[in-house]
């Protein structure tokens, strides 16, 4: 982790509010793995105070760039939107810890919903490039938005699974309906079989749990949740376990094994 002045290189709009920024990223201050995050400072003043946390959306090592995606919700990130290439963000990063690898031998199934896209696409294109060199299948994309107008304008893996709850765009239904689907029409199975990756909204989240129970599939979840100082210090992003206990987004996570949290309680 280190705190770093990042040139911003592109900030782009990708679909209705939604946008894409690239940083440069130093190799000292480490390589952000899929899953991980980096907090910024979205203004020089004390407006607003708290930094911002956002997932790593991709990584490359060769020119030294980091990118994350996110949604314009309120004053702050209306002000990141602003921001020019050319221009510098006060980052520290990467913090929180990242998906583990694949099984052996077994299929990666990515499943984002809305924001959640960030992280799990950044995880497939990893789990992607490194399939070809043997030890997992190459993963399943599944991507779900509420309309078409929120699909963003990007290169998605070959073989993406677009969902939206219109129907304007791809699949009409949920990405975990989808990713069923995927399943029963062969895309993973007995001599494949699945382990999902997700991040996204907590029914979302809730409904792949269920569904990798019946799957007897491991299930990694990068939990969405508000935080202040990103460092473990605060406690205000908790995440309820199944348990009763409680673990830190920031600290513990943002990526927990998604059948230890209590998702009715996000």
């Amino acid at each position: 982790m280190r705190r770093f002045d990042a040139e911003v290189l592109e900030n782009r709009e990708l679909s209705r509010d939604y946008r894409r920024i690239e940083v440069e990223w130093p190799g000292e201050a480490g390589t952000p793995a899929p899953g991980a995050f980096l907090t910024v400072r979205v203004s020089g003043g004390t407006d607003p105070l708290l930094r911002r946390p956002f997932a790593f959306s991709g990584y490359d090592p060769g020119p030294g760039q980091a990118s994350f995606i996110f949604q314009i919700r309120g004053p702050a990130t209306r002000l990141l939107a602003g921001r020019r290439p050319g221009t510098a963000l006060d980052v520290l990063g990467p913090l929180g810890k990242g998906f583990p690898d694949p099984d052996p031998g077994g299929r990666p199934v990515l499943v984002g919903g809305g924001i959640g896209l960030g992280p799990i696409l950044y995880a497939a294109r990893d789990f992607g490039s490194r399939a070809a060199r043997g030890g997992w299948e190459a993963p399943v994309l599944v991507l779900g938005f509420r309309t078409a107008a929120q699909v963003p304008d990007l290169d998605f893996p070959e073989g993406t699974m677009i969902c939206t709850d219109d129907g304007s765009a791809g699949f009409k239904g949920t990405a975990v309906q989808a990713a069923e689907l995927a399943g029963a029409g062969g895309r993973y199975g007995p001599d494949a079989p699945p382990s999902y990756y997700a991040c996204g909204p907590a029914p979302m989240m809730a409904a792949l749990d269920r569904l990798a129970v019946v799957r007897y599939a491991p299930f990694w979840a990068a939990a969405e949740q508000w935080m202040a100082c990103g460092v473990g210090a605060c406690m205000s992003c908790a995440v309820r376990l199944k348990d009763g206990s409680f673990a830190r987004a920031c600290a513990e996570g943002p990526v927990f094994d998604g059948a230890s949290i209590d998702w009715g309680a996000m």
